[in-house]
């Protein structure tokens, strides 16, 4: 009987250290697994900067390539009108080539901004897209934010691009007559807030026809673990939020 429950004992002895011998092997290959997708993040993070910044390159050059071979058909179209004596024409014509001079400057400049953006720390590139619009539409705009931002460079990428689309969308449908832009960070977050004193719309009702940043916007706040919130009225102005995670120690979205 002894016996017995010595190699009863025996072998649960031997079943608990096989146990715990697989447990450890199983942690071993969690933790090279974690390293493994550590890895391919970074990897995927350096790719997509890299894909936007080719992005951008291609806009630049098609921006001035279209614009420039435009403004070359309205010259020539222009001297001839000059030489048919057609000066009512031909003053129409300049007046085409100045606007659309003056539009491709304008695109080409904002295209090399977003490339000088990628360079630069949030709090730079924010700030610069405030002024920015401030220059394009001269409508006040008060900017709060910190120094230091503490996000992961796709996150930063994600801020940047939603000031720059709420900014967007104020020009083209708020008529506002002042904007606010807020950037805080607390309890692992970064909140981006854009509201404005405009005309504002039936929030309830979704997104107004021609509104096609902010369904960009969710898409990015998703994207990056975040969310994005809007509130508006008709006459009460409009209240943009994006939220998005802090990065960890390892620069990855906390």
């Amino acid at each position: 009987m002894a016996l017995l429950f010595v190699l009863v004992y025996v072998l649960l002895f031997l079943r608990q250290l096989n146990a715990r011998a697989e447990s450890q092997a199983l942690l071993a290959e969690l933790q090279e697994a974690h390293a493994q997708l550590a890895a391919y993040a970074q990897q995927v993070e350096r790719l997509t900067l890299e894909a936007e910044r080719q992005r951008m390159a291609r806009e630049l050059h098609d921006t001035l390539a279209q614009g420039l071979a435009g403004l070359v058909l309205q010259l020539e179209a222009l001297e001839a009108s000059l030489e048919r004596g057609n000066t009512d024409r031909a003053e129409q014509i300049a007046g085409q080539a100045k606007d659309r001079a003056r539009t491709t400057l304008a695109e080409a400049r904002r295209a090399i901004d977003d490339l000088r953006v990628l360079g630069a720390s949030a709090p730079e590139a924010l700030a610069r897209e405030v002024e920015r619009f401030t220059t394009a539409t001269g409508i006040p705009c008060e900017l709060e934010l910190p120094s230091q931002l503490n996000l992961s460079a796709p996150n930063s990428e994600h801020a940047v691009r939603c000031v720059s689309e709420g900014l967007t969308n104020v020009t083209r449908h708020a008529r506002a007559s002042r904007v606010w832009v807020t950037i805080t960070e607390a309890d692992g977050r970064v909140t981006i807030t854009i509201r404005d004193d405009g005309q504002g719309f039936e929030a309830d009702a979704g997104v107004p026809v021609g509104h096609y940043g902010l369904l960009g916007l969710r898409e990015r706040a998703r994207l990056a673990g975040g969310e994005l919130m809007v509130e508006s009225e008709p006459g009460a102005g409009t209240t943009l939020r994006m939220s998005l995670p802090v990065a960890t120690e390892q620069g990855e979205p906390g």
